[in-house]
């Protein structure tokens, strides 16, 4: 489906307009989108998964700010290096490599998802607060940030998300949820 341009665009009208058109892309494509919310995903799933596997005095010690930090840096070059691979042997002109530039960009969430679970993790460290506390606040902000996914395609898109997609986004995180919670049960 194409986005339409900004001039075809219907103004905000309520309070979910405003907050997700606000920020709306009406120039992205469809194919840029996609990619940025591909990159979305993984990132929030990579760096809850990180979290998952940690146990509190990972968490208290700093390895956990290491662990979500080195998880999020290597994936994304991991990610970049595959891009540079990939459009230098399918085309090495000028224009190849600014749609290069364009990729990384569109990569951008894969690093991004592990920021404030970061921050967190590092104010355990700093001993501020407890290790599962900020363990927990982490998951809880990617658990929030997958419920969300539909909304962010709405928003890159500025197609309405339709209710079974944002309910989809809800059972994503609950089921991301339920493993945490058996990650607490199990004692990990």
């Amino acid at each position: 489906m194409n986005t339409p341009p900004a001039s075809e665009v219907p103004p905000a009208s309520g309070m979910r307009e405003r907050l997700v058109r606000y920020h709306a892309k009406p120039d992205l494509t469809a194919e840029r989108a996609g990619a940025r919310i591909s990159a979305y995903v993984y990132g929030n799933i990579i760096i809850f998964a990180a979290i998952l596997g940690l146990p509190t005095h990972d968490v208290e010690n700093g390895d956990a700010f290491a662990v979500v930090v080195g998880a999020a840096l290597t994936t994304f070059l991991a990610h970049a290096f595959a891009e540079v691979v990939g459009h230098s042997t399918r085309d090495n002109t000028p224009e190849a490599k600014a749609e290069l530039g364009r990729e990384l960009r569109d990569a951008a969430p894969i690093a991004t998802s592990a920021v404030l679970p970061a921050l967190l993790l590092a104010l355990a460290w700093a001993g501020w607060f407890s290790g599962g506390a900020m363990a927990l606040a982490s998951e809880i902000y990617l658990l929030v940030r997958i419920a969300l996914i539909p909304l962010m395609v709405e928003r890159l898109r500025t197609d309405r998300t339709s209710f079974p997609a944002l309910l989809a986004g809800i059972l994503l995180a609950l089921a991301a949820a339920a493993v945490s919670a058996v990650k607490m049960i199990a004692g990990h």
